[in-house]
């Protein structure tokens, strides 16, 4: 041994020789490098197929909450209006389209024995029972009037031998009231707070994938950044191409991971292949969050607030210093009837933008009923009365104006001040007070109850 050390120094290693050492070092390095690769793909692709299925699974409870929703927008739309087209959706939606359905077996076959899916299967369920109700609020519409062509699902339905014997305006009165009245709006609540107890449960499994993959992926990238330390010491030239393809990718990835962010597509093609499946993931589930969240509470025809949005507003702010203005379109029914429906979805979308543009920004505007809004103007006094007045002025100014091809409309205005002791339900109640002073009164006008209350 030291005798060949002994002639190390003097004649130095043989080129093949060292060639060989080389050799058989760098093939063992890049053995590892591959397994050590395939380890990390493997990683990612185990990433990138848990996110598929979130994404998926978050889509099917999606799908049974629009389909609930597209549920009541037609029971509640028939019982309102009596077009059999809405009943004809209705049945369409639960017979044959059947989404709710289609998404439980999604989500079954994915995450068969998961609480996500138990959560999913709760919502169906309530969505279910609230069918019954749904289902009796329309016998009795059909029964208002005198529709005897019942749907087969219908026709099981009995009515209550004191509900039969009502006339029919009243009949149809109470068949809105059942799908507008706060039991209604609680059972639809539970719905969502079952889809929304589903996506927790369908974030935290994802989540906990993403953080699992993170560490096998920190442990990789540390293996690799050994094995090409010792892999530089005759492999320079390596080292550099591995770098600039490899190692700097990775560091940046998992920057950016850490913050949230998305991957520079940049380095080897397997690593923009990665970063580019983790960039498409990551914005779905951006993208797919943003919009459950907006559509959640928002009016998808006007794009203001709905009335869960309303209900969960108005819960949060100050009523001593808000004022509640109720809006009401006069005889928008007549302009359904006689333009149809598309332009008095037009007339609603004119109206809701007027509001827009003469309200503030920090005031809240609602969609709560079919052409009934609340503004919620926050942080004001009881001055506000003559600004109020020149605002419905205004937004009756602009809704009489005919030049987009549109027929006029006005609006009806009943205002409550906040004042103290009051609840939200008490000055809602005074607002809609003095709305039907405002419609009992010639309507296109505003009114405020604190004058109604004063004799004035």
């Amino acid at each position: 041994m030291f005798r060949w050390l002994d002639r190390v120094k003097k004649e130095g290693l043989s080129l093949r020789q060292t060639f060989l050492i080389m050799l058989i070092i760098s093939l063992s390095v890049t053995a590892l490098l591959l397994y050590t690769t395939f380890h990390t793909l493997r990683s990612f692709r185990s990433l990138s197929g848990a996110t598929d299925d979130y994404i998926d699974m978050q889509a099917a409870a999606s799908s049974l909450l629009m389909a609930s929703d597209y549920l009541t927008e037609e029971a509640q739309g028939y019982t309102v209006m009596g077009t059999r087209t809405h009943l004809d959706n209705y049945f369409r939606e639960s017979e044959e389209t059947r989404r709710r359905e289609k998404a439980i077996a999604l989500m079954e076959s994915r995450l068969p024995n998961s609480e996500a899916l138990e959560k999913l299967k709760a919502g169906m369920k309530d969505s279910v029972h609230l069918m019954d109700r749904e289902y009796y609020a329309m016998r009795l519409t059909l029964a208002a009037q005198g529709d005897t062509n019942l749907p087969a699902a219908l026709q099981e339905v009995e009515l209550l031998p004191e509900h039969q014997a009502l006339p029919g305006t009243e009949k149809r009165l109470l068949a809105q009231r059942m799908m507008h009245d706060e039991e209604y709006y609680r059972q639809k609540n539970m719905i969502r707070a079952d889809l929304e107890s589903c996506l927790t449960e369908l974030k935290e499994g994802t989540h906990g994938t993403q953080r699992a993959m993170e560490g096998r992926m920190r442990s990789d990238l540390i293996w690799i950044t050994v094995l090409i330390i010792l892999q530089s010491v005759g492999l320079i030239f390596m080292l550099r191409i591995t770098t600039k393809l490899g190692i700097n990718p990775l560091l940046k990835a998992v920057d950016h991971i850490k913050k949230d962010q998305t991957i520079p597509i940049t380095g080897a093609s397997e690593f923009r292949y990665l970063a580019g499946t983790y960039n498409k993931m990551y914005s779905a589930y951006r993208k797919s969050i943003d919009n459950l969240s907006f559509k959640a509470s928002h009016d998808e025809l006007t794009q203001v607030y709905n009335r869960a949005g309303y209900d969960l507003i108005k819960q949060s702010v100050d009523l001593n210093t808000t004022a509640v203005l109720l809006f009401d379109a006069d005889q928008f029914k007549e302009i359904n009837d006689h333009y149809g429906h598309e332009i008095g979805d037009k007339v609603l979308i004119k109206l809701a933008n007027a509001m827009k543009k003469n309200f503030r920004a920090d005031d809240y505007i609602c969609r709560i009923g079919g052409d009934e809004f609340v503004v919620l103007m926050v942080h004001v006094d009881n001055d506000v009365t003559r600004l109020i007045e020149r605002k419905v002025v205004e937004i009756n100014r602009e809704l009489a104006d005919t030049s987009d091809g549109l027929p006029p409309l006005s609006v009806s205005v009943g205002v409550a001040l906040g004042q103290k002791d009051l609840d939200a339900k008490e000055v809602f109640h005074e607002a809609d007070t003095a709305l039907y002073f405002v419609k009992d009164h010639g309507r296109n006008g505003c009114c405020f109850y604190h004058e109604i209350a004063a004799g004035g």
